[in-house]
């Protein structure tokens, strides 16, 4: 082992001497210019090609903007899709519970059709609660209807016909 090191500490320093030996310092300004001028163009030449690959970047960045814009827009129509979908459903949901339970639309809210159903449940309970206060003792709508004369259906003469029939002055 200790000869390979000793065999490459020898070859490592005879490439110092001989590089050592090859140099040799510039006696005039002209050899200094031309030693310059080679280095310079050594270093032209690694980068000779980048006006073509900086045009090149700059054209795939284009075409990834462009794909992004167009991912983009694709996106954006599948969200609107997605709540028109939703908007749909739950207005369909919101008119069969409406249907079944037989009450306006409108009034109902939640967002699921338990929700729907708990909320048209207290309208019907309110509803009936309204219709229990409104009715007089003794004086129920059939009776109004079945007395002979029919209810007009405009203004004051439908209130003092109310008022006849109820005797209330």
């Amino acid at each position: 082992m200790s000869t390979t090191n000793t065999e490459s500490q020898g070859t490592s320093q005879e490439a110092t001497s001989t590089a050592t030996e090859e140099f040799k310092a510039p006696a005039t300004q002209a050899e200094l210019n031309e030693i310059v001028e080679k280095r310079l163009a050594r270093e032209r030449n690694k980068y000779s090609d980048y006006n073509d690959l900086k045009a090149k970047a700059a054209q795939f960045d284009q075409t990834e903007e462009e794909k992004k814009t167009e991912l983009e827009k694709l996106t954006g129509k599948a969200s609107k899709a997605e709540a028109r979908a939703i908007a749909a459903e739950q207005a369909l949901l919101r008119s069969e519970v409406a249907r079944e339970k037989g009450v306006p639309v409108k009034l109902l809210t939640g967002s699921t059709k338990e929700e729907l159903e708990a909320a048209a449940d207290e309208l019907i309970a309110f509803r009936g609660e309204q219709k229990s206060e409104e009715e007089a003792p003794g004086a129920s709508s059939s009776a109004l209807r079945d007395s002979g004369n029919p209810l007009p259906l405009n203004g004051d003469p439908l209130e003092n016909a109310l008022r006849s029939r109820l005797n209330i002055r």
